[in-house]
């Protein structure tokens, strides 16, 4: 858990940020095959309750794991989030029952498979919507292809281990990363990188339509607001935002649609909607506040063959503390539109501070074919200094 000392050093640390310095990798591509994240299938012919039990069987030691640190650290840190401390076994299994179909009997089943109290689950879920950090990138080359790639960083102020120079809850994240093809008739309908025993979708692709990547949006009132709404049936005409993703994968089937559906749903969080398409300027970042868009950047204003998007509005400049937009854009520049590859991502998503201590993976992803690489991300300090 956080205490003084510790956010004492972290904040000496990030005033010097500038030790970290600025990396633009080009030899991390391959990544070894220990790192590839597994595979697994989500039959949605099945019902509901057993479509998880594969997975959550599986990988139930690590989620038990994870709830429990959770429920015992994580939520002591933040004051806006102690209710949900003594409504875990209170108000968030019958919470279960009040989620649109079929989420909550997937979490019921995903509880049945693992003995975690569905409270818990239901936590585990939720939780997604309020500790995210990221960057995500579309880029076009020079024909008109386009890929999506996106750092996946989540665990700050979540439990620094002053020994091993790490987040706690990132190190515990690693293990339940699994990459997900949603199946139904025997055909793949979309494919996500995602947390085993996790309904909703942070990263997904639906082959031949879009991509999309969700990142955090701070500087608002964050999720626990509409968390609060929705537990309490104050507002629940307002969708979570992982959730929303998941809709939009199953039922958009072209790319406008996509960009339309995820800027005018009602959400419990403010965040930023990634998304890549197959055809030639594709592309659009959409700022969105709970209630609607305050933003849509595409590809190509500003004649940029590429976008960028961490956490904060890209109209503005980042804080001095966390500024990973700057070294990324330079980046991404040096390797230039005749560099839109995999391997050319791959380097520029390895390059710190791009890639810091609270990044747990990277996927890749092409809108186009479906294609989606999954990879277990490490920042070491043995190898340079790694920004927290």
């Amino acid at each position: 858990m956080m205490n003084y000392r510790t956010i004492t050093v972290l904040l000496a640390i990030f005033s010097i940020q500038g030790v970290f310095g600025e990396q633009c990798l080009s030899d991390q591509w391959p990544p070894k095959p220990d790192r590839i994240v597994p595979t697994y299938v989500v039959n949605l012919d099945l019902p509901p309750v057993e479509r998880w039990k594969n997975i959550s069987t599986i990988y139930k030691p690590a989620i038990i794991d994870l709830v429990n640190y959770i429920k015992t650290f994580a939520l002591s840190i933040s004051p806006e989030l102690q209710f949900l401390i003594s409504l875990v076994d209170t108000k968030l299994p019958a919470m279960a029952d009040t989620l649109p179909a079929p989420y909550g009997d997937e979490m019921k089943g995903i509880s049945q498979a693992t003995g975690v109290p569905l409270g818990e689950i239901v936590l585990y879920n939720i939780f997604y919507e309020i500790f995210t950090l990221c960057t995500s990138i579309v880029a076009e080359d020079q024909n008109g292809k386009i890929l999506h790639g996106r750092n996946l960083d989540f665990g700050l102020l979540l439990g620094w281990d002053m020994i091993n120079n790490t987040w706690e809850l990132s190190e515990k994240l690693r293990p339940l990363i699994t990459q997900v093809n949603f199946t139904q008739n025997g055909q793949v309908i979309f494919r996500t990188t995602t947390f085993a025993g996790y309904i909703g979708v942070i990263t997904g692709v639906r082959p031949g339509v879009f991509s999309i990547s969700m990142n955090e949006r701070y500087g608002l009132k964050g999720g626990y607001i509409g968390l609060i709404e929705w537990i309490f049936n104050i507002n629940r005409n307002q969708s979570f935002v992982t959730f929303a993703m998941r809709d939009m994968l199953t039922t958009s089937e072209t790319y406008d649609q996509a960009v339309k559906f995820l800027a005018d749903v009602k959400l419990t969080a403010p965040c930023y909607y990634i998304l890549a398409g197959p055809v030639s300027k594709q592309g659009v970042i959409i700022t969105r506040s709970r209630n609607g868009s305050d933003d849509i950047k595409p590809l190509g204003k500003d004649n940029l063959w590429f976008l960028i998007e961490t956490n904060y509005d890209n109209w503005k400049k980042p804080p001095f503390f966390d500024d990973r937009i700057t070294p990324c854009i330079k980046c991404m520049e040096m390797k230039g539109k005749n560099q839109v590859t995999f391997e050319s991502l791959f380097n520029v998503f390895s390059s710190r501070p791009v890639l810091n201590k609270l990044t747990v993976y990277t996927a890749l992803m092409e809108p186009a074919t479906g294609r989606l690489e999954s990879f277990w991300q490490y920042c070491r300090d043995e190898d340079a200094p790694c920004a927290p």
